[in-house]
C-alpha cells in the first residue's frame, strides 16, 4: 500500500460520521463500512491494500476472539479520526464505542508494513483489546497481545515520500477501483497460470503414454517369432527327452534357434503353447495399436487447443467455466468419457474425439440441448439442462467455448443447437438433425 495514498484516504475516512461495522470476510480480507460505504482492506502480508468493489463481497463469517473484539467494539461506533502515523504506513482510526453505561475512547490500526502487516485494536490507555496477527517475545521485541501495553513503530529515517494531489473525493474512490480490478485480474492470471499447469501436466502424461506404444514393427516381429518358436516346439517333441529352461532347436530353414521358457513353463508342450498364445496376444496388441494411437493423438490434440483457449481468456466469467466445481446436490456423476465443465448451474460436456462424441449423444437425454459447429467437423457438445429453460447468454458462452476448444477463432462463424431428441445417429458420430436454431460469432 502507497504510502501517499494513505495519505490521502485519512482524511477522506475522516469525513465519515460512523463506524458502522468491521468484518472480516476472508481470512486476511476485512470489509469496513462507514456511513453507507464499504471499503476493503486487504491484510495479506506484503501484498496489503484497501479496495472498492462495485458487487458486495459477502466472505465468511468468523467467529475467533479477535472477530468478536470487533464486534464489540466497532460496531455503529462514532468515528472520531482517521490518521497516518507520521510516515509510517499505518492507518490510524479513531472512535467511540458506546456500551449501556459508559463510551470508551478506542483506536484500530490498520499496519500496511510488508510481512509485519497487521490489524490491532486498543483502547484508550493503548492496551492491546487484540490483533489479527499475535506476536510473542520470542519473534520480536514488540509484543502484540491481548492485555499487553502497545508499542508504536519508529518512524523511518529514509526522507518522507511527497503525497500524490487529489484534487475531488471521486478520484481517491476511482483510485480504489482500480486498485480492486488490479488484484482482480492478478488473481485470474494467478488461477490461469495454476489451470494451465494442471493441463500441462495431464498433456504431458498422454504425451508419455503415447511414446509407450510398442512400435508395430517390433510387434510384427514378435508375432512371427513366437509361432515359429510354437511350431518348431511341436514339430521337434519326439527329439525331446528331458525339459530344460533353455534349448537350442533347428528351424524349417535348418538355422538353429535357441528358446528360453519363462519361469511358469514346465513342460516343452506347455512351452509350445505359452508361445502360440503370446503371438495371438501380440497380433491382438497390433490390431487395437492404431486405436489406442488415435485416441491419445486426438486427446493431446484437443487439450492443446484447450490450453490456447485458456491462455487467450482475459474475462474472470469466463476463466470460472474450467474452475468451477459442481454442487455437491448436483446428481451428474464424474464421467471420464468426455470433458466436463459447469456454466450457470449446469453440466456441459464435450467430446474430445469420434469415440467421445458418440458416446456423448448415446448418454444425452432427449430434452438436453446439442450444439455443434456449422459444417465443420468438430466436437459435439451437450447442455445437461433437461426441461429446464437455458438462458440466451449461457447458450452464447456454450458456443464461444464450443469454438475455442476447437481452435476456431475466425469471425461469421456459426453454431447450430437443437433438442437432443432432433439429432439422429448416421453413423459413429456424424449425424442428421432438425428443428435447430442458429448462433453467429
Amino acid at each position: 500500500m502507497k504510502l501517499y495514498l494513505l495519505k490521502a484516504l485519512a482524511p477522506f475516512f475522516s469525513s465519515y460520521d460512523q463506524i458502522f461495522c468491521v468484518r472480516r470476510i476472508d481470512d486476511n480480507l476485512f470489509r469496513l463500512s462507514l456511513d453507507f460505504d464499504d471499503f476493503y482492506f486487504d491484510m495479506t502480508k506484503s501484498k496489503s491494500t484497501i479496495f472498492i468493489s462495485e458487487e458486495k463481497i459477502l466472505g465468511h463469517s468468523y467467529q475467533a476472539p479477535f472477530d468478536l473484539a470487533l464486534q464489540k467494539y466497532c460496531s455503529r461506533a462514532k468515528l472520531l479520526s482517521c490518521k497516518v502515523d507520521g510516515e509510517n504506513r499505518i492507518l490510524i482510526f479513531e472512535f467511540l464505542h458506546f456500551n449501556p453505561y459508559k463510551q470508551e475512547r478506542c483506536f484500530l490500526h490498520f499496519e500496511f508494513t510488508g510481512r509485519h502487516t497487521n490489524v490491532i485494536l486498543l483502547n484508550e490507555e493503548k492496551m492491546i483489546l487484540e490483533a489479527l496477527r499475535h506476536i510473542g517475545s520470542s519473534q520480536s521485541t514488540r509484543v502484540i497481545k491481548p492485555q499487553k501495553p502497545f508499542i508504536p513503530l519508529l518512524q523511518p529515517r529514509s526522507q518522507a515520500c511527497l503525497p500524490q494531489s487529489f484534487q475531488e473525493i471521486q478520484e481517491i474512490k476511482e483510485e480504489l477501483k482500480k486498485e480492486h480490478k488490479r488484484i482482480q485480474d492478478q488473481n485470474m492470471k494467478q488461477k490461469q497460470q495454476a489451470l494451465l499447469r494442471v493441463k500441462e501436466k495431464k498433456l504431458n502424461s498422454l504425451k508419455s503414454m503415447l511414446l509407450s506404444l510398442p512400435n508395430p514393427d517390433d510387434l510384427q516381429k514378435q508375432i512371427s517369432q513366437y509361432r515359429l518358436w510354437g511350431e518348431v516346439i511341436f514339430a521337434s517333441l519326439h527329439k525331446l527327452s528331458y525339459f530344460q529352461k533353455e534349448i537350442e532347436l533347428e528351424d524349417f530353414g535348418g538355422q538353429k534357434i535357441k528358446i528360453s521358457f519363462p519361469d511358469k513353463v514346465f513342460s516343452f508342450s506347455e512351452g509350445g503353447n505359452y508361445f502360440f498364445t503370446q503371438s495371438k496376444k501380440a497380433k491382438q496388441k497390433l490390431l487395437y495399436l492404431w486405436i489406442q494411437r488415435e485416441n491419445l493423438e486426438t486427446k493431446i490434440a484437443f487439450l492443446q487447443r484447450e490450453m490456447d483457449y485458456i491462455a487467450k481468456i482475459d474475462c474472470k466469467q469466463e476463466l470460472s467455466v474450467f474452475l468451477k466445481k459442481p454442487n455437491k446436490t448436483q446428481k451428474h456423476p464424474k464421467n471420464k468419457d468426455y470433458e466436463s465443465f459447469y456454466i450457470d448451474e449446469f453440466k456441459i460436456s464435450v467430446g474430445k474425439n469420434m469415440k467421445e462424441n458418440q458416446k456423448l449423444l448415446e448418454d444425452a437425454k432427449a430434452d438436453d440441448l446439442w450444439l455443434h459447429i456449422q459444417n465443420i467437423p468438430s466436437s459435439h457438445m451437450i447442455i445437461h439442462c433437461g426441461k429446464a429453460k437455458v438462458r440466451d447468454e449461457v447458450l452464447r458462452e456454450c458456443g464461444k467455448i464450443l469454438l475455442g476448444l476447437n481452435g476456431i477463432w475466425d469471425k461469421n462463424i456459426m453454431v447450430d443447437y437443437t433438442q437432443r431428441r432432433f439429432v439422429k445417429i448416421i453413423e459413429g458420430a456424424n449425424v442428421f438433425y432438425a428443428k435447430h436454431k442458429t448462433l453467429v460469432f
